[in-house]
């Protein structure tokens, strides 16, 4: 068995030396992929307050991989893609500590040179109102010392332009006309979320199925009409449970595109509907169908953009509305549920208690384990202190107001600059008649020195604030006062061409209440839990990064990182870590 082992891994690396030579030779077949190198070293940090005698003082662990990516075109118009992935942990030798699997498979072409087709991985996107990946916390201004770090992130959980990443058929077509209207586009598509899956030995979960379409129209130069479709369903037939989710989502918006002279103005205006419901299918007696907890809800949203031509300007106004009962499982679907209690990968437990560590900045930043690739049909948790205003994106149920955004990038690329600000509010009081207020701020600004002094190698000084602050009045048990902040500075300096030294430092301070919601299977509320706040994060790291391009580069980085509590100091914690990542997009 190690024999075939080796001689396999030996077949795919000669295939990668001789890449171009076989591009020349075969043009049906070609190749690309990356490859990485990881390795942390993690050692639990000096903390008078905190005995920790059963934990290892240190422990290390990394890998080695290599996914090859096969591009096969048995004629013109069409491709078949697999993504294959080898992988060896450190310490493993050639079948111990070593896996083989295929990652991605998927076929696309053209039928007819008009109709294309996709078959197997999919990654699709609509609206931010039907289907759409929303990003992760934290993670607006992210500098270049925490990009590796992010790049693994959204690398391994298949986060790619906002998309989700399925598993189905999908097609899409389009027609020209010569008067009436431009162009018609059609797009259409079927996947299969999650399978049937054994619950227990006797019963099975259902097959969930999302569908969906989008029809768009360029009805004149400057004016484009659009429309799209998404369901979420369960078959009740495909397993033992006749209970099935029904989540249908409609949407309609027109956008016009107008210019003048160096200045261009884009107004956008959408809205539609969603349905939620589970379908009760008696399979015996020939019982008629039933239906449980229906709902139904609206949204509405207006948005004008302004761009100067040379893109040194732009501007975003953006108003929604949002009502409570909206339910859109690809558009809300989070990426982090913190409702399945996250184990952290880097010392899960600490203390003589062996208590579960609290979730830190640290770990959203560099846990890729802990992120969710799965639509949910219900609203999952999340936690108020890292995001409370929209948890669930531009789609957040419950919502109506207004956020303003701005982007300042000048010809001579000295100072950048962008800007965020947000108000919104309640529809409706949760518990209480009271609502809810929530103020939105972030911005991040970056100093080219390099460019200002006409310096050959560059160095730069970035910094980033951001803050949400919550707020309900009423009687003293009901109120509600939460802020959360962020601040990130960064600085980068070419000392060698090409070699970076780099320095780093976040800090993340929440301090307040809320109320925590809980829901039942049927995303109904049924509780609400009065939690407070008083802790603070901070992560500094120091590195040096070569970079031969963007993405190839080799990172070493030390971090010192940890989470305190003014109120419970027994429970802080402090972690060190060196990370080494050799990056290679082949």
């Amino acid at each position: 068995m190690r024999k075939i082992g080796r001689l396999f891994i030996l077949i795919i690396l000669v295939s990668m030396v001789t890449i171009d030579s076989f591009g020349q030779s075969n043009d049906k077949i070609w190749f690309d992929g990356l490859a990485r190198s990881y390795y942390a070293r993690d050692a639990i940090g000096e903390n008078e307050q905190v005995e920790d005698t059963l934990s290892a003082k240190n422990v290390s662990n990394g890998y080695n991989l290599l996914d090859l990516n096969t591009h096969v075109n048995p004629i013109e118009d069409i491709e078949i893609f697999a993504q294959l992935r080898i992988q060896n942990t450190f310490g493993g030798f050639f079948g111990s500590g070593t896996s083989v699997n295929v990652r991605q498979l998927r076929v696309k072409g053209v039928i007819n040179k008009s109709i294309r087709f996709g078959l197997g991985d999919l990654f699709l996107k609509q609206s931010r109102y039907t289907l759409y990946n929303d990003d992760e916390e934290l993670s607006s201004f992210e500098n270049d010392m925490f990009k590796p770090y992010r790049d693994i992130i959204h690398y391994e959980n298949f986060y790619v332009d906002n998309r989700w990443r399925l598993q189905g058929l999908q097609s899409d077509f389009s027609f020209e006309f010569d008067r009436g209207i431009r162009t018609l586009e059609f797009d259409l598509f079927l996947t299969r979320p999650r399978g049937s899956n054994a619950i227990s030995t006797t019963s099975y979960s259902s097959d969930q199925l999302l569908t969906g379409g989008s029809v768009i129209s360029k009805l004149t130069k400057n004016l484009e009409l659009k429309s799209h479709y998404i369901n979420l369903f369960e078959v009740a037939s495909s397993g033992t449970s006749n209970i099935s989710v029904r989540n249908p989502v409609y949407l309609i918006g027109l956008k016009r595109l107008h210019k003048h002279k160096n200045h261009q103005f884009e107004s956008k205006i959408q809205g539609g509907f969603s349905q939620r419901y589970w379908l009760h299918s008696e399979l015996e007696n020939n019982v008629e169908d039933s239906t449980s907890n229906y709902n139904e809800g609206l949204f509405f949203d207006f948005q004008n953009n302004y761009v100067k031509k040379d893109s040194t300007l732009q501007l975003s106004v953006n108003y929604r509305y949002v009502d409570p009962n909206f339910r859109s499982a690809g558009a809300q679907t989070r990426r982090l549920n913190f409702g399945q209690e996250l184990s952290n990968t880097i010392y899960p437990n600490y203390t003589n208690n062996f208590i579960q560590r609290p979730t830190s900045i640290f770990d959203l930043l560099s846990d890729e384990r802990i992120y969710n690739q799965q639509i949910s049909s219900n609203l999952m948790v999340f936690n108020p202190v890292y995001s409370n205003a929209l948890p669930y994106g531009d789609a957040t149920p419950n919502r109506n107001g207004a956020d303003l955004k701005a982007k300042i990038h000048p010809k001579n690329k000295v100072i950048q600059s962008m800007t965020k600000v947000g108000f919104y509010r309640e529809l409706i009081g949760q518990g209480t008649p009271n609502k809810r207020s929530f103020a939105l701020f972030k911005t991040a600004i970056k100093i080219n020195m390099n460019e200002g002094f006409h310096w050959k190698k560059e160095l730069s000084l970035s910094g980033s604030y951001e803050a949400e602050y919550t707020s309900r009045g009423g009687d003293t048990v009901s109120q509600v006062q939460l802020l959360g902040q962020q601040i990130n500075i960064a600085l980068n300096a070419e000392v060698l061409p090409k070699l970076f030294v780099q320095l780093a430092y976040k800090q993340f301070n929440a301090n307040g209440n809320e109320f925590l919601t809980q829901r039942d299977n049927y995303g109904n509320i049924n509780n609400f839990i009065n939690t407070h706040y008083k802790q603070k994060d901070h992560l500094l790291s120091a590195g040096l990064m070569y970079k031969l391009r963007d993405d190839v580069y080799a990172n070493i980085q030390f971090n010192s990182w940890g989470m305190s509590f003014n109120d419970e100091p027994e429970l802080n914690y402090n972690y060190n870590r060196l990370l080494f990542i050799l990056s290679v997009t082949l």
